[in-house]
């Protein structure tokens, strides 16, 4: 995959949002009638492209009948720290920078397939929910 694409109402504000994640910017440019960029982080990259007159997007975590995009997910499997402390580090990381820290779903454990996983939600700056996930083993 070469990249996802966001649609924000501030850009400015989501590459600030995404910096804290530990995505860094690679490339600004503009699509003929708003300012982008591609931002490099997580083995991929997020295009973020300014929406001149945004509007609120549908809920896809808690609208159950939602069709479309769901969210993205970050897999920290190889990150040392346990998922609650990477949320906290976070957490305290996005309040310095006055951006938000919306918990959708708070670490829970899950099995899939053969593997047990660590997984948490949160909103990212314009509402749109991500998934970070950690595998604590296989069974």
């Amino acid at each position: 995959m070469h990249h996802v694409s966001i649609r924000t109402a501030d850009i400015h504000r989501a590459i600030a949002f995404y910096e804290c994640l530990g995505f860094e910017m690679d490339t600004r440019f503009t699509t003929g009638y708003t300012l982008a960029c591609w931002l490099k982080g997580w083995g991929t990259r997020v295009e973020l492209l300014q929406v001149p007159e945004p509007h609120t997007a549908p809920d896809a975590f808690a609208d159950e009948h939602y069709v479309g995009y769901y969210h993205l997910s970050f897999d920290l499997s190889d990150h040392q720290e346990p998922l609650d402390t990477w949320l906290s580090h976070l957490e305290a990381t996005l309040t310095t920078h006055n951006l938000p820290f919306q918990l959708l779903l708070k670490p829970t454990q899950q099995i899939i397939g053969t593997s047990l996983y660590h997984i948490a939600f949160l909103r990212d700056c314009d509402g749109l929910p991500l998934e970070f996930l950690q595998r604590l083993g296989t069974f």
